[in-house]
């Protein structure tokens, strides 16, 4: 019962991301729009909960396969929600650059506990790389903030 909530509220959620995104310009498959990829996400995310939600073998016994995440586990997973949430808040703010070197530090320190030294390289190495790839070859926009 408690796995068909989940996956009920899951099919909501991806619904009501599905909607939220429809209100970006589709394009197409040669040129896709702001929309295409969101697009793509809000029906996958649907298709996975709605397989969740029917796909139960039948005659397994409820809870059957889910394993209880330790302690550890959930911390690492509300850690990375709550960077999440934090990145999409603080980046019209601080911009893409910044956010996306706290995003990478915070996962490399919390996830991976690796020191100092390393997470600022790799977060610093990460953002730009990835403002480089996106921004200035994919040209897609990126909130510029203060800096």
């Amino acid at each position: 019962m408690r796995e068909r909530v989940w996956a009920l509220g899951f099919l909501v959620a991806g619904g009501a991301y599905l909607a939220a995104s429809l209100g970006f310009p589709f394009g197409d498959v040669a040129k896709p729009g702001p929309g295409f990829f969101p697009v793509g996400v809000g029906v996958f995310l649907c298709l996975a909960a709605a397989a969740l939600l029917i796909g139960r073998r039948r005659g397994a016994p409820a809870g059957a396969g889910v394993a209880s995440l330790s302690r550890d586990a959930r911390a690492r997973v509300s850690a990375t929600i709550l960077g999440l949430v934090v990145f999409c808040l603080l980046l019209p703010w601080l911009g893409y650059p910044v956010c996306a070197f706290l995003f990478i530090a915070l996962l490399l320190r919390r996830l991976g506990g690796a020191r100092w030294p390393g997470v600022v390289v790799t977060a610093v190495l990460g953002a730009l790389v990835s403002y480089y790839v996106f921004g200035v070859l994919l040209g897609v926009p990126f909130p510029a903030g203060p800096f």
